[in-house]
């Protein structure tokens, strides 16, 4: 438990920011305050470039002296966007006012951008990440992300029409003695898997028993009699359900071990399809997995770690089919349909799109630099291998990811944060820069994963920190859409201990998209890995319960992702609670998992298509109310409310409402916009506000309604 205690780092977080005290909810738009004798109206600010933590956009803003009527212009600005998606917020800070205009009015430019910038001065501003992700979808922003070649070669693709566990061990099984018990232990499997030497028989815990078999490979049944040292084994949890429990359901499910990746797919009973309106295909209704049949060639078609694989039966062959080379429908998929989840793996498409956005977002920090520390243990003394074909080189028998760069310079990152040291032994400093060559790790590394953790500048106080969803598993590939895995294996390093890495396959990793939830990632729990209580995971050493959710890169189990949940009171930031099924980006159970199906069984959890009511006739989708109607059919929107004010590029300010269509304001007050290219774009701008109005409405609404979920055992749903 010590080193349990020791690798779990603890962070603070800077709390001297006012507006991170004072404003934790993005409150609506536009944001009205005074300036002087001035009523000042800042519209919901429009995304020009976001890397990192630089954020620069411009807003509509709208100025009424007193008497007068408003003035309108647009403002540019720059701020340091602190990225909060556990709560799905970012928070603005540091402004800089880089320029005004205001065209009927421009002897006024001066004064208004000297008071405006005073304001900034004092006052963050808190906006809900969803209308800005919504933004640079809807206006087809570019990222900056590195696509890399990843490797796609089937996994083993088993099919079970009744429930199934996998059981996932990394090579040959590798026993070790385990302290005060006759017993051994597989210490090269996610799973709490044992063996008594004395009969032979392995024992697998599963849920809140045993599962026994006299062959790692099965068959498996429920433990009867079993010895007594297993008890040992055991660290003090609370159950949350029993194999009794599951007998009196007929629930126990078939073990499935293998030495090899893997991907298990089930059917609650023999296979049930239904078509897909407007396409040539047909899917599997009774499934959490996304399977299809494509009836003008018969060819099943699977959706696993977001690549497809295609073959003539569920039998397989399986054989890896690149997302362009799809059939054309499945790019026809309604987005209001169950499936159409599966649309963020098609290339082209505008939820793959969202998918680039969302996955290039960081989730960022500011960590006290005389707070942070780290404690690295090898297991004997440091052991490095090569990072080819870099310079680099990584020690293989630590849980913490550990690289010389060169005889006096080591780097190594815990929970999102860099630290550096001159020896492998340390003593280890939060870093304030990392070594370039460092992010040139390429993606056959176990260590690339790395790479996406950055440092985004300090003061003598604070470090800003982020790191994007590859940290945790995602790459995005040559097709331009996001998978997670890299697809490589990694050899382990097996000791004392295993420091493995995960496989690409056998999570039940699976993308969710949704029109009122955006892009996520699911891990489906089919896997023993979720029901032992000591493991290893990835490169950090967990003690959890079936209701834990253990990050596969990291290893971080419980609550709010790499950087915790904060205390409100002393703004400390703890390294984890277990027993939590959390999302590292959402930080709640579930929490994004509007419309969410989840299967008790297989632990599978697949993201709804629709987070409101829907009109079969019509295609309308309307958000319980929410003042917003989204048209699946015509991809449009309105946002009611006065949000309704934009800026363009060059300055200009349009307005849009039902009534009196797109105008722009002139100096003979507002006009109809007659130019079809003008119109379609304040429509884009309109549409975006409204989805992200939706978005953030149903996220809020939603927050309050997890704790059902939590502890449930399985599985949650991680918004990206």
């Amino acid at each position: 438990m010590n080193r349990i205690i020791r690798a779990l780092l603890l962070v603070l977080f800077a709390v001297s920011i006012a507006a991170a005290q004072t404003r934790t909810t993005d409150n609506g738009w536009p944001r009205k305050f005074t300036i002087g004798t001035n009523s000042v109206a800042v519209y919901q600010p429009q995304i020009e470039e976001w890397t990192g933590n630089s954020f620069s956009a411009r807003a509509a803003i709208a100025i009424t002296e007193s008497p007068g009527k408003p003035l309108y212009g647009v403002v540019w600005f720059a701020a340091r966007a602190e990225i909060d998606k556990v709560n799905r917020l970012v928070t603005l800070t540091d402004f800089k006012v880089k320029k005004i205009n205001i065209p009927m009015a421009p002897e006024k430019v001066a004064a208004f951008e000297t008071g405006l910038q005073a304001r900034a001065n004092r006052q963050g501003e808190v906006i809900a990440l969803d209308r800005l992700l919504a933004d640079m979808a809807i206006n087809h922003a570019t990222t900056s992300s590195t696509a890399y070649e990843v490797k796609n070669d089937p996994p083993q693709i088993i099919f079970s029409t009744r429930p199934a566990v996998l059981v996932l061990i990394d090579g040959s099984p590798a026993l070790r003695p385990v302290k005060d018990t006759r017993l051994e232990r597989v210490v090269n499997t996610r799973g709490l898997l044992l063996r008594d030497p004395a009969s032979g028989k392995f024992y697998l815990r599963l849920m809140d028993g045993w599962m026994e078999s006299q062959s790692i490979h099965g068959p498996w049944t429920i433990a009867g009699q079993t010895p007594s040292d297993l008890q040992k084994v055991l660290e003090p949890a609370a159950n949350t359900g029993s194999l009794a429990q599951a007998v009196l359901q007929n629930a126990v499910p078939t073990i499935i071990v293998s030495t090899q990746p893997a991907e298990l797919l089930q059917t609650q009973g023999d296979p049930q399809v239904a078509p897909i309106d407007g396409t040539d295909l047909i899917f599997v209704v009774n499934t959490e997995n996304h399977i299809f049949v494509y009836t003008p060639s018969q060819e099943h078609y699977i959706l696993v770690s977001g690549r497809w694989f295609k073959a003539q039966s569920m039998n397989g062959p399986w054989q890896y089919v690149a997302g362009e080379r799809l059939p054309a429908d499945f790019a026809k998929i309604p987005a209001a349909h169950k499936k159409a989840a599966v649309l963020v793996s098609v290339p082209g498409t505008p939820q793959a799109t969202e998918a680039l956005i969302a996955n290039a977002i960081p989730q960022t920090a500011t960590i006290m630099r005389n707070a942070a520390a780290l404690t690295v243990n090898y297991d004997g003394a440091p052991q490095f291998k090569p990072i080819e074909p870099t310079t680099l080189m990584y020690a293989v028998n630590t849980s913490v990811p550990v690289i010389k760069v060169d005889s006096r310079n080591y780097y190594a990152v815990q929970n999102g944060v860099w630290f550096v040291a001159s020896s492998p032994a340390g003593p280890w400093a939060i870093a304030t820069s990392v070594p370039v060559v460092i992010y040139t790790i390429p993606v056959s590394s176990p260590l690339h994963y790395v790479t996406y953790v950055k440092v985004y500048g300090s003061t003598p106080e604070v470090v800003y920190v982020g790191y994007t969803p590859g940290y945790y598993g995602t790459v995005v590939t040559s097709s331009s859409v996001v998978v997670y895995g890299s697809g490589w294996y990694y050899p382990p390093y097996v000791g004392a201990y295993w420091y493995g890495w995960p496989y690409t396959y056998g999570y039940g990793a699976a993308f969710t998209w949704g029109v009122a939830s955006g892009w996520g990632l699911a891990y489906g729990y089919g896997s023993a890995a979720y029901y032992g209580v000591y493991g290893q995971w990835g490169n950090v050493a967990y003690a959890g319960t079936r209701a834990a959710w253990a990050n596969p890169y990291t290893g971080n189990v419980g609550y709010g992702g790499a950087y915790r949940g904060v205390n409100t009171a002393t703004g400390t930031r703890y390294a984890g609670q277990a027993g939590t099924m959390t999302n590292v980006y959402n930080g709640n159970s579930a929490a994004g998992a509007r419309g969410a199906t989840y299967n008790p069984q297989t632990g599978v959890i697949s993201g709804g298509a629709v987070g409101g009511v829907r009109n079969g006739s019509t295609g309308q989708v309307t958000a319980d109310g929410r003042a917003f109607a989204y048209n699946t059919n015509t991809n449009t929107g309105v946002a009611v409310g006065n949000n309704n004010v934009y800026a363009s590029r060059d300055g200009n300010v349009y307005r849009y409402n039902q009534s009196s269509g797109v105008q722009q304001k002139t100096s003979n007050g507002w006009e109809t916009v007659q130019r079809s290219s003008d119109r379609s774009w304040v429509q884009n701008q309109q549409q975006a506000r409204g989805l992200g109005e939706m978005r953030t409405r149903d996220f809020s609404s939603l927050r309050g309604n997890v704790s059902g979920i939590r502890g449930g055992g399985g599985g949650g749903l991680r918004r990206r």
